[in-house]
């Protein structure tokens, strides 16, 4: 049966035919594209129906969030939220923000009974010293919440994380743990802070309260759907065991309601394979990938986070004076890993934050290519916040695709101009408008549970540049509408060398929509965020959210 699906306006993102009133759909992939007459004409003849529920809304192409985490975005549903900015649930209900670190202990207060009872290790997301009273937690903060089990809180960021002192006793942290990003007091003795690689000092022994696995897929997907996508990201999940393969199958069955795209995480696999082991993995998984549930690109990450001061920045550094940028991937480390994959015909994603980390990547990715040139690799940098107009055209140059983080301009980008890298700097951040001009191909994202899964905020975010305070950071770099739609949806297919199937609505492609109240591209910028999402469609059915 052939489904004919009427709305006010679709846009279609198809130079050849922009706009359309009505879209034929058959065996999952789009047949016509035009007007209802004229699609009725075609048709004529033959078994058809036409489905009205949208006539008076708009159809834009499914919204594809390129950088996010869908199973780590729903598992953090089963933690204590200790975040700022309310969360929403997969239910829709709202989980309200904690906005003093006194707000923060109360929320972890009210959960540990539940730790105590079942002898397991309570686990907070969402906490940011940013907003937080200024300042981290501390060990002898969490000795607050409990003296009998551990207790750990994980930073917005995923690059940083708190433990208490029972938890700290029970891994065997002390002051003879001299490890790279265990922070010590005066006396040497761990303060419960921990930055990037030493986090998983923390989870050896921690068995933590928390979601089951399929429902921290489902959660996940609910999420995305909510919020519009029909294609969700995990863009660096530990590829293995069983709590992958109950997020794999889940993902993969019919009723799942959004596609998704995973990238294994290179730097929590090699912990527990050789790299010629995870190269034979992935080979596998690519084979087994489905039009539901896809292998994509391989994940690395070179250094950490801006805001967590664990970023690597070029000089002249932190405008703060507080540094603990490193690079977890040096140049040669990047060329070692990554060749035999590249080399393999695999796709990489590899994640640089600070200018000095964007350009060590880039100087690897260089030697890759002359060692081992190939077309269309598509290999891309992930946030890259800090690039310069020269490591775009660097990026053009190599054919290497670049995912913004956009969010960040409104959830930090008051924190970046006076506190991380100064105003010059954090006016030329996720500058996506060079990256267009540059010829680069581009997507705007979320990176959830980072920051909450929605691609028309984010598409707000990259149109207005503007943060928390109302402060325009870099009116230069702002894109128009329709070049952030093209981000979420185009480009971010191009970037999941998925473009062949996704992005547009065009004959032969995935009959994947997102239905919205109103016309992004007609409405006032600033409105861009409360255009309402009103369902999705995947593969031409309307996907329910039970």
């Amino acid at each position: 049966m052939t489904t004919v699906f009427v709305a006010r306006t679709i846009i279609t993102l198809d130079p050849v035919c922009p706009r359309a009133t009505a879209v034929a759909v058959r065996d999952g992939r789009i047949l016509h594209v035009g007007s209802l007459e004229d699609i009725e004409g075609y048709l004529a003849g033959t078994s058809y129906q036409v489905d009205r529920t949208y006539d008076d809304a708009i159809i834009t192409p499914g919204f594809i969030e390129a950088h996010g985490h869908l199973f780590g975005n729903g598992s953090v549903c089963a933690y204590p939220w200790v975040g700022f900015d309310d969360r929403q649930r997969p239910d829709g209900t709202i989980d309200p923000g904690c906005t003093t670190i006194s707000a923060v202990l109360d929320r972890l207060r009210d959960e540990i009974d539940r730790a105590i009872e079942t002898e397991t290790t309570l686990l907070g997301f969402g906490f940011d010293p940013t907003f937080h009273d200024g300042r981290p937690l501390t060990a002898a903060d969490l000795d607050q919440v409990s003296n009998q089990v551990g207790v750990i809180v994980m930073n917005a960021s995923g690059h940083l994380a708190y433990a208490n002192s029972v938890h700290m006793a029970r891994n065997n942290i002390t002051a003879d743990t001299v490890v790279a990003g265990v922070m010590t007091n005066e006396d040497c003795t761990p303060n419960g802070i921990f930055h990037e690689t030493a986090m998983s000092l923390l989870f050896t022994k921690a068995e933590i309260t928390g979601a089951n696995p399929k429902e921290a897929t489902w959660n996940g997907g609910r999420l995305a759907a909510l919020a519009g996508c029909t294609t969700m990201t995990d863009l660096a999940i530990v590829a293995v065991g069983e709590s992958f393969e109950t997020f794999r199958r889940e993902a993969s069955t019919p009723e799942f309601p959004v596609r998704v795209v995973y990238a294994p995480s290179v730097n929590d696999l090699k912990r527990l394979m050789t790299l010629d082991q995870l190269l034979e993995r992935a080979k596998i998984l690519r084979d087994e990938s489905t039009d539901r549930c896809a292998l994509g690109p391989l994940k690395w990450i070179a250094d950490g986070s801006i805001q967590g001061f664990t970023g690597k920045l070029k000089w002249p550094g932190y405008c703060s004076g507080e540094d603990h940028g490193f690079l977890i991937l040096d140049e040669d480390t990047v060329v070692d890993e990554v060749l035999p994959f590249h080399e393999a015909g695999f796709q990489a994603a590899i994640h640089t934050n600070g200018d000095e980390a964007t350009e060590v990547v880039l100087r690897a990715l260089e030697r890759i290519l002359i060692a081992a040139p190939r077309p269309d690799h598509c290999h891309r940098l992930e946030h890259c916040q800090l690039a310069s107009r020269a490591h775009f055209q660097k990026m053009a140059k190599l054919g290497v695709g670049v995912n913004l983080f956009s969010n960040h301009l409104f959830y930090w980008g008051d924190t970046h101009r006076m506190k991380t890298v100064g105003p010059d700097k954090a006016r030329r951040m996720n500058a996506a408008a060079t990256a267009k001009d540059c010829g680069v191909t581009f997507s705007v994202h979320s990176d959830a549970p980072v920051t909450p899964v929605g691609p028309l905020f984010t598409m707000w975010c990259a149109v207005n540049r503007e943060t928390r305070t109302g402060f325009v950071l870099g009116e230069q770099e702002r894109l128009s509408p329709k070049d952030a739609l093209e981000a979420v949806t185009i480009g971010a297919a191009m970037l999941l060398k998925r473009d062949q199937d996704l992005g547009t609505i065009e004959v032969g492609k995935y009959a994947d929509f997102t239905v919205l109240g109103e016309d992004p591209l007609e409405v006032a910028h600033h409105a861009l965020k409360d255009i309402a999402v009103l369902g999705t469609i995947v593969g031409g059915v309307h996907v329910e959210l039970t």
